[in-house]
């Protein structure tokens, strides 16, 4: 048969491969053909000059405003700068100048930005001509504000907490816990203090309601729009994907309009529905391509293949996977005595990180590393050692080739399912 399937290994950059003879591709998931791709510039002019729930920003934004944009961090694909173009001089038109405007950059517990990457997230001229600030969960100054309703403090990044405007730019993407991604959560965990975030992460990531694509119900993504709320957001301007991690649509307004809209515009797009489980799935962990990020990319495989199955998973990675992350995986395997789920689970369902000493995100990566279904997965990325990924429980392949092929002897006649972009793919299946 032809190399006729592919896995995006990096944006625009599809790695073509074959299935054996005897396997049935059930599940395909190209993306339909385009005849153009409109330009972020274009859409970020049209999503601003049309906000849902939200007045135009130039009534927003009066002289003397202090204005804070909040940008999600390199993890995400989103084209701050081509966005940051338009949203700029339209402040400036609107009488807020350049020194008074504070990009924040919503870290949450992600590792800090080098000044190359800020460059090339934000533009060499925004960062040398604004004042950029890299959130730090764990700062002192930051400033308390009260949850209504239930009196939690939440503690807020002091330029966010003390601007009279906010605007949050963001990506929303499928999510593995809290449904999708972007959004509330730039400000929760994205500005937030350490001990908030990490209580929220650990005692709602476990809730069965906390789930890939759901958000009804789920305490995960609820705690953070109520939190947002709390803390306000005039403006959110949202990106929305399609398969091949082109931004399809940019929606602006209000946060609980513009984001009910754009999950929307999410599900329709990358939404697919699954009447079966697969016995092999082949997926690429893209657009999340930074390290432990990759684990997303296996959420939707999980879910779609049989416990029998066995999934494939081309890893491609800008940042290696820390050493730190594979030392703790021992550590925590060690301390849980053959029952590492239950051990991690118990921590979590008090709400405390089963890791004091490392991040949320060392935590919940983590957790799903540990609690992920016992699915056969066959890892293959370049970033990764056959060591490392023994130790976090995959087999290696050094190519897609060869898994597909190792996997050919073990599943003679499978039904498949390609998930050229397996972080871009909302899996719909019927519940028991």
């Amino acid at each position: 048969m032809g190399r006729n399937y592919y896995v995006f290994l990096g944006p625009k950059q599809k790695h073509y491969f074959s299935l054996p003879p005897k396997w049935v591709p059930v599940h395909f998931l190209e993306n339909p053909p385009v005849a153009t791709v409109p330009s972020v510039v274009g859409m970020a002019r049209e999503a601003l000059d049309r906000p849902v729930g939200a007045p135009p920003l130039r009534e927003m934004v009066s002289k003397g405003a202090r204005v804070a944009i909040i940008v999600d961090d390199g993890t995400r694909p989103t084209p701050a700068s081509d966005i940051l173009s338009v949203l700029l001089p339209r402040l400036l038109e609107a009488g807020c100048p350049r020194e008074a405007t504070t990009i924040v950059i919503a870290l949450g517990t992600h590792a800090v930005m080098s000044e190359q990457a800020l460059a090339a997230k934000l533009g060499a001229s925004v960062v040398s001509t604004c004042r950029v600030v890299q959130h730090n969960a764990w700062q002192d100054d930051l400033v308390s504000v009260r949850i209504p309703g239930d009196g939690r403090i939440v503690r807020v990044n002091p330029a966010v907490a003390n601007a009279t405007v906010r605007i949050g730019v963001s990506s929303i993407l499928p999510h593995s816990v809290a449904g999708y991604g972007g959004g509330p959560k730039l400000l929760m965990p994205g500005v937030s203090n350490i001990d908030f975030i990490m209580h929220h992460h650990m005692k709602n990531a476990n809730h069965p309601g906390s789930k890939l694509g759901l958000l009804k119900g789920n305490p995960f993504q609820g705690e953070c729009m109520k939190v947002a709320l709390a803390i306000g957001l005039d403006l959110t301007i949202d990106c929305v994907y399609d398969r091949e991690g082109r931004i399809s649509r940019i929606i602006a307004g209000g946060l609980e309009a513009a984001f009910a809209e754009a999950v929307e515009a999410c599900s329709e797009t990358l939404g697919h529905r699954f009447p079966e489980l697969m016995d092999v799935s082949v997926a690429s962990s893209y657009p999340h391509m930074h390290g432990i990020q990759f684990y997303k990319g296996l959420a939707a495989a999980n879910i779609i293949t049989r416990a029998e199955g066995a999934i494939v998973l081309a890893a491609p990675m800008a940042t290696p996977v820390p050493d730190e992350f594979v030392r703790a995986f021992v550590r925590v395997k060690e301390e849980a005595q053959g029952d590492p789920a239950s051990y991690v689970g118990e921590f979590m369902s008090k709400g405390m990180p089963f890791l004091p000493d490392h991040s949320a995100e060392f935590n919940m990566a983590m957790s799903f590393a540990i609690r992920r279904p016992r699915i056969r997965t066959i890892l293959v990325s370049p970033a990764v050692s056959r060591d490392t990924a023994a130790t976090l429980g995959f087999e290696y392949s050094p190519s897609v080739e060869e898994a597909v092929d190792t996997l050919g002897s073990a599943y003679p006649e499978a039904r498949v399912a390609i998930l050229p972009s397996g972080g871009l793919v909302v899996p719909i299946v019927d519940e028991e």
